[in-house]
């Protein structure tokens, strides 16, 4: 009985662990859903951060190495040597994609409409860029924080999880487990208070035909006594 318990509690915990893990998981998706804005960029408390995909910037940072990007800034702030991160069109497959791209400051120009330009260059590159970046194409500029190698594993974390295959795998697929662990769980509970249940109902009819059988002694025996009385009573006056 004891290690049918022991196991019992064994398999909840495992199914806490789980839901716990589920959850979590759960949360993250949401966030990065939550704080994701058109251009596909998940912003949180001013900021984001982002995978390096080339040399460009070596040895500044590298590919695969995460930078963060401060998103809430003025361009007029903006000076020649920091590193920004703009969106910048590409052709791949003979279709344009946006990506983005961080590269130094290395000029700033600002046009007769009052809009800056900036020249960019990447510090591993031998020449600068070919094509200046409007205003409104900085996304942010970067915090000079980097975390080495880390970036294309958490790329393919969030991928994997925004992928259908992973939406299924830990999102879908823990909350139904979840969901049939609560379901039979409280089926288990309803089974035990109908037993118990069941128990004290018999145990309720047995103390109520126990105080029945206790009123019928208890009255026959008035009865015999009263037939005694009366007996004697009638031998006195005899």
């Amino acid at each position: 009985m004891e290690k049918a318990e022991n196991g019992k509690n064994r398999v909840t915990k495992i199914f806490n662990i789980l839901f716990w893990v589920s959850l979590g998981i759960i949360v993250l998706y949401s966030v990065i859903a939550l704080f994701s804005e058109d251009d596909g960029v998940t912003t949180l408390f001013g900021g984001t951060a982002l995978t390096v995909q080339s040399d460009s910037m070596s040895p500044t940072f590298n590919e695969g190495d995460l930078i963060f990007i401060d998103t809430e800034f003025d361009v007029e702030d903006l000076v020649v040597g920091d590193v920004i991160t703009y969106q910048m069109l590409i052709t791949v497959d003979d279709e344009s994609v946006m990506i983005y791209n961080s590269h130094r400051i290395t000029e700033i120009v600002e046009d007769s409409n009052g809009y800056l330009h900036f020249f960019t260059k990447g510090d591993n590159n031998p020449t600068a860029d070919l094509n200046s970046i409007t205003e409104s194409y900085v996304l942010g500029v970067w915090n000079g924080k980097v975390y080495s190698n880390i970036g294309g594993v958490i790329d393919g974390i969030v991928g994997f999880l925004k992928s259908p295959t992973g939406f299924f795998l830990f999102i879908v697929l823990p909350c139904f487990g979840f969901l049939v662990y609560q379901i039979v769980k409280f089926i288990g509970l309803m089974s035990d208070f109908k037993t118990q249940k069941a128990i004290g109902d018999r145990v309720s009819v047995e103390e109520e035909a126990i105080a029945i059988a206790r009123a019928q002694i208890e009255a026959e025996m008035r009865a015999k006594a009263g037939k005694e009385e009366v007996v004697t009573q009638t031998k006195k006056e005899e």
